[in-house]
């Protein structure tokens, strides 16, 4: 099911303005997102869906987007380079999104979110049963 047309023009014109590459501000903004992660090597093993704020800011050329929910669920993404992490901006006119691996360890973590369907997907690398698996993440998001 699609968002109304309006709301679709809306939230993506908002998005693009609010998050294009050059914005410096530190406002957030916020969807609900009711998601479905699944493993792949374990022949797509689902988790329990949960319904996840997900935060956005967008500061100079970095974008960062934290989901908040419950366990797996709960996660950071940005495209801010450090020490600790390498981080890519993902932003096209198409969707937002962002891709950081952690230096150490190579886990990494990608989040996009379409910007006309309002469609979350992505993914993670989570400690599952005692090892490092790669979740994938997808749902369906609205304007709280």
């Amino acid at each position: 099911m699609r968002a109304p047309r309006h709301i679709n023009r809306a939230f993506g014109a908002w998005l693009w303005l609010s998050l294009s590459v050059g914005v410096v501000q530190a406002q957030t903004f916020r969807l609900q997102c009711d998601l479905e992660g699944t493993i792949p090597v374990l022949e797509d093993q689902k988790i329990k869906p949960a319904r996840v704020t997900v935060e956005m800011q967008s500061i100079g050329k970095n974008i960062f987007l934290k989901l908040v929910g419950p366990r797996y669920y709960d996660m950071k993404v940005s495209s801010l380079t450090t020490e600790a992490f390498t981080g890519k901006n993902l932003t096209t006119a198409a969707a937002i999104g962002a891709r950081a691996r952690q230096n150490e360890t190579g886990r990494e973590t990608e989040i996009r979110i379409d910007r006309e369907s309002i469609q979350l997907t992505g993914y993670s690398d989570i400690d599952y049963r005692g090892k490092v698996l790669r979740m994938n993440l997808e749902g369906r998001c609205t304007m709280p």
